[in-house]
């Protein structure tokens, strides 16, 4: 697809109250596009929305859940009166719950889809009307590595990426030849206040899987895409394209890795007991682009890079020199 001009452009931001959702709305209001937010938190929308009519950008707020349906129509409904028209979705809200898969809640994992999937769904099943009758529009998906990959302890949430990026494949198919664009950036673990509002089984404060990344990384990359829509981006190295080799070249690593340790990397020393989060309800603290889990700093991640590049390489050479060895 060719590169295209954001300037005046009309968007639709979900999950605007935090996260990635906030920080991809600032990053595309600097891009000149104008902006309908949406997320079930009205009053950090209103924060969101005064802080980029500060700084010139066009926008309003709608406040919705995107598990209702008559919430998603009435946010397009405004912002299609509002603006004439609708350009682009960035299908953004998300939720995840910790735990182990035989121990969730039932309605953890059903409410886990009715969000990250059909909240998804739903949102492009309401605009995809006005793209076809203008022969143009983008569906943007913010997913996650998760997507391709897997944890423990996010039994749920991984499927439901899983699914999404699986929808988001058959939808770009399906829509070949009509001018409507499909995207999705692969976001690694970002600094956001997903993980203070995750319900929890353990009763200590959940944690992303380092390395963490700020979420202006996830944001640009969302930007990117925007202007070159059509595309599946990884946006970064040692938590995105290198663990997807890792994945694809040693599998049974990353198993016994993520197996033996992944549930205490991804559980703080703290306590804390959220047992429903933000599933049901949406949390009043945890405004704005940053959670309380900070990026991981540069050089360990370069650090972490190049240890791994090692293992990599060494055991290339091993499996190399065995293969000689039997011939």
């Amino acid at each position: 697809m060719a590169r295209q001009d954001l300037k005046g452009k009309v968007a639709i931001v979900t999950g605007a109250s935090s996260g990635v959702g906030w920080q991809a709305a600032v990053r595309l209001g600097e891009a000149g596009v104008k902006l309908c937010l949406t997320a079930r938190r009205a009053e950090a929308l209103e924060k969101l929305r005064h802080e980029l009519e500060s700084k010139g950008v066009e926008c309003i707020s709608v406040p919705g859940d995107v598990t209702v349906q008559a919430d998603v129509e009435q946010v397009v409904r405004e912002c299609l009166t509002h603006y004439g028209r609708v350009d682009l979705l960035v299908n953004d809200a998300g939720v995840q719950s910790y735990g182990f898969f035989d121990e969730l809640p039932w309605e953890h994992l059903t409410r886990t889809f009715d969000i990250n999937v059909f909240g998804f769904m739903r949102f492009a099943r309401a605009v995809l009307p006005h793209f076809k009758a203008q022969g143009s529009g983008h569906i943007l998906n913010v997913q996650s590595m998760l997507s391709k990959g897997s944890a423990p302890l996010l039994a749920a949430y991984s499927a439901s990426k899983h699914a999404t990026l699986g929808w988001a494949k058959s939808l770009e198919m399906e829509l070949v030849g009509t001018g409507i664009q499909v995207s999705n950036v692969l976001v690694p673990s970002v600094a956001t206040n997903m993980f203070a509002h995750a319900p929890t089984m353990f009763g200590l404060a959940p944690k992303p899987v380092p390395p963490t990344y700020d979420p202006d990384v996830a944001a640009r990359a969302v930007v990117r895409c925007a202007t070159w829509p059509g595309r599946t981006v990884v946006p970064v190295f040692l938590g995105g394209r290198l663990m997807l080799w890792v994945n694809a070249l040693l599998p049974r690593v990353g198993k016994a890795l993520m197996g033996r340790f992944g549930a205490r990397m991804q559980m703080k020393d703290e306590p804390v007991q959220r047992p429903e989060g933000n599933l049901f309800h949406p949390m009043a603290q945890g405004v704005g682009p940053y959670g309380p889990v900070p990026p991981t700093p540069l050089w360990k991640r370069l650090s972490a890079t190049a240890g791994l590049a090692a293992l990599l390489g060494g055991v290339v050479l091993g499996v190399a020199g065995l293969a000689r060895a039997a011939r």
